[in-house]
């Protein structure tokens, strides 16, 4: 029964990390430190994970990539702005992209879209993920100590920390994303008036 468990969370840790990453790599290191798994284990499917992510982003800017932002000009802007920046330095942007919270995917797109070889890109994501899994997954495991006493403390103090996060929430999507949102839904119509 404790193989099976053990089991359970190595195929989370490559589920978590394959759909979202941080948390779920925290999450996973966390279990770690309390028993559950072997923490390298549990680090090598956290690299499968996020490297398996990594590469469909790439294969779908590589394949795809035109096409999307066709569709999409909310990414387009996003690519746009981080285009420049990106063919500056793009072999350095590889080596360290999965510490560039929330470009990620851009990046990954980019380097689809500006034909970086496939063999390029499995030396420099390899290396990203893996000091990615390193770097995290080694504070996650190191503050194991420090998270589970703020779960205590989170579950002493449940409705105020939901009511919090709530509001940042909320705050978040009404001054940040709902004017985005608009402006992007605002520029694609003047685009298409112009065409016709």
């Amino acid at each position: 029964m404790e193989s099976f468990y053990e089991g359970c969370g190595y195929i989370a840790t490559f589920l978590g990390t394959l759909l979202e990453g941080e948390l779920s790599l925290i999450t996973s290191m966390l279990g770690a430190k309390m028993g559950y798994y072997n923490v390298g284990i549990a680090m090598g499917f956290a690299f499968a994970g996020a490297w398996v992510a990594d590469w469909f982003k790439f294969l779908i800017g590589k394949t795809k990539g035109k096409a999307l932002l066709e569709k999409k000009p909310k990414i387009q802007l996003k690519v746009d702005k981080a285009t420049a920046w990106f063919e500056s330095h793009p072999y350095l942007i590889l080596t360290f992209y999965k510490f560039f919270l929330g470009t990620t995917t851009v990046i990954l797109l980019l380097a689809g879209l500006k034909n970086v070889s496939y063999l390029r890109f499995a030396i420099h994501s390899g290396i990203s993920v893996l000091l990615w899994v390193l770097v995290i997954g080694g504070l996650g495991y190191h503050c194991a100590d420090l998270l589970t006493k703020n779960i205590e403390l989170f579950s002493m103090h449940k409705l105020k920390v939901l009511s919090a996060l709530g509001l940042l929430i909320f705050i978040y999507w009404f001054f940040v994303k709902r004017p985005f949102r608009s402006y992007s839904m605002n520029a694609s119509r003047i685009e298409s008036d112009q065409m016709f």
